[in-house]
């Protein structure tokens, strides 16, 4: 059995070496962490590998350069530059977060990014500001919806950055 500050730093550690900022690798790592505390295993730690082969594979950009192309007083588009989904994911939350504060309410698009780990991490970031958060994504129709016994049928074109299929 590891302990959390273990897992963190060899987490932290892996990022690192793929060429991630200390910055960047940190917010990677507490997605990470947090999945596991959580009991959200399969967002987790044995997420790692998959990362590193997106990385491996030239799917990830390690140095991406996250940033707002359109915006209004409360709603922001941001690019993510073909960043680990944690990364853009974390930035376009405080960018809602910020919004929120200022206008009442904060909606931030992100579009070229990749797979976001575990979901309930961004709305928690608007907890400690006392504000309510969503987050949603889209994802291959691999699992079925709530209450359904199978999936539904659907045409999908594109591929899940993580597990490479259809």
């Amino acid at each position: 059995m590891y302990t959390s500050e273990y897992l963190e730093q060899f987490t932290r550690n892996v990022f690192k070496k793929m060429g991630c900022s200390a910055d960047d690798a940190r917010m990677a790592t507490d997605v990470f962490i947090r999945a596991e505390l959580r009991g959200y295993s399969s967002h987790g730690m044995i997420r790692i590998k998959d990362y590193f082969q997106l990385w491996q594979a030239g799917r990830i950009n390690v140095k991406p350069e996250v940033k707002i192309v359109h915006e209004s007083p409360s709603t922001a588009v941001v690019d993510g530059d073909g960043a680990i989904g944690m990364i853009a994911a974390v930035k376009s939350m405080r960018i809602a977060i910020e919004k929120a504060g200022t206008a009442g309410t904060g909606w931030v698009s992100t579009r070229n990014s990749n797979h976001y780990g575990f979901a309930g991490y961004y709305t928690m970031m608007a907890l400690e500001h006392d504000m309510i958060g969503i987050s949603m994504t889209i994802a291959n129709p691999l699992v079925a919806p709530t209450l359904r016994r199978r999936r539904p049928l659907m045409v999908w074109r594109s591929r899940c950055s993580v597990c490479d299929r259809r």
